[in-house]
């Protein structure tokens, strides 16, 4: 039986508190290391696409981080906790359009090969975070609210892996802008559909 916990009495993933616990500790933890790989190469290769999607991933970091605080809380908790994460969700994701607005201005092709090898390095974090929380999604406002930004972040990671091949191969910051634009509304989108779940709760 697959488990990620220690516990003899673990028998279903699924209700298993450590697991859980310890599927939100591991995520947390690949959403850090992915934040700082994405953070330092997209600054020296002044991708828009990877910076917009390190901001993104310090954002899901924070918000993995609360979900463990509220594990064992009431429905309504969780709803608040959910409903302060889509707004730190919009935050970053206005700053991932932020970051695009001003690479258009400034006209800088960013180096391709470290936006396609990067891409791929959390591309696989992603799959493997998105998988983990998959069992959980349908527990809670929370722990969906994790899941819908490890997944959504696996689709930002496809995206900027084609980013990376496009600009290698026209030469032009245009893919970049484009994925690195893509990414912020997607953010900004599904920010939006947590905070109305979470008033719905409340």
């Amino acid at each position: 039986m697959f488990r990620i916990c220690l516990d003899d009495d673990c028998h279903d993933i699924e209700e298993c508190g450590a697991c859980e616990r310890n599927a939100l500790i591991i995520c947390f933890l690949i959403n850090a290391v992915m934040f700082v790989v994405e953070l330092y190469y997209g600054v020296i290769s002044h991708s828009a696409s990877l910076l917009g999607d390190s901001a993104h991933n310090i954002g899901d970091a924070l918000i993995i981080l609360s979900s463990m605080f509220v594990m064992g809380a009431t429905l309504r908790v969780k709803a608040k906790v959910a409903l302060l994460k889509s707004v730190i969700m919009l935050v970053f994701g206005i700053l991932a359009l932020w970051y695009v607005v001003q690479n258009s201005m400034t006209g800088y092709v960013p180096s391709a090969t470290p936006i396609t090898i990067v891409g791929i390095f959390v591309l696989i974090g992603n799959v493997a975070s998105a998988m983990l929380l998959l069992y959980y999604r349908h527990k809670d406002i929370n722990l969906k609210s994790a899941y819908i930004c490890c997944r959504n972040d696996a689709i930002s990671s496809v995206g900027i892996i084609i980013a990376g091949i496009l600009v290698g191969l026209t030469q032009s910051n245009m893919p970049d802008l484009v994925i690195g634009g893509a990414i912020g509304l997607l953010i900004c989108y599904s920010a939006i559909r947590i905070f109305k779940e979470s008033m719905d709760v409340n």
